[in-house]
């Protein structure tokens, strides 16, 4: 709840930039106006903010601070928080659209970090290899039981495969399918 009212005071730092107190005085007076006039009021406070929007990009045409993605350092944006700050503003049909983008994105990440797991494993035992999905070989049954390290029968990718959720395991497979299948 905390965070809602912190993204909710971004838009309001930002509304609060692109206007006057002139023009925020017509908006609290706004309810007062006699109905029949409400509409056009509306419509002229706009007009009013739109033309102190472009005199003031005219005037300071650099870079609004505070209003970049990116810091010096050229961060990736957090796409889950942003999913979480539409959310605040969106349909409920958008919401879940939102939703499922971060779960992809979740999925994603887990794949990340299971193939850079994989990857350091395979360094640190060499023979596991031949199983990987990743090597591009068929892996070969062993007598082995699942979880020993057995030559060649260790498979730390059937190990960290047990520990996804369904739809996980269902991403992780169709983006290992991609990542398997030669480009067009």
């Amino acid at each position: 709840m905390e965070n809602n009212h912190e993204e909710a005071a971004n838009v309001m730092a930002f509304d609060a930039l692109y206007t006057t107190n002139q023009i925020q005085k017509l908006k609290v007076l706004l309810p007062y106006i006699e109905p029949s006039m409400q509409k056009n009021m509306a419509v002229y406070i706009k007009y009013m903010e739109l033309q102190y929007t472009m005199r003031y990009v005219r005037r300071h045409p650099f870079q609004i601070s505070g209003c970049s993605i990116r810091d010096e350092q050229k961060q990736k944006p957090d796409l889950q928080s942003l999913c979480l700050q539409l959310g605040l503003y969106s349909s409920p049909e958008e919401i879940r659209q939102l939703e499922q983008f971060r779960n992809m994105l979740q999925t994603m990440e887990t794949f990340q970090e299971m193939s850079q797991t994989i990857s350091a494993l395979q360094e640190i035992f060499p023979d596991m290899s031949a199983s990987s999905p990743f090597s591009g070989s068929s892996s070969e049954e062993s007598d082995a039981e699942p979880g020993t390290f057995g030559t060649g029968s260790f498979s730390m990718m059937d190990m960290l495969m047990n520990m996804l959720t369904p739809e996980q395991k269902e991403m992780f497979e169709m983006f290992q399918q991609q990542n398997l299948e030669p480009y067009h």
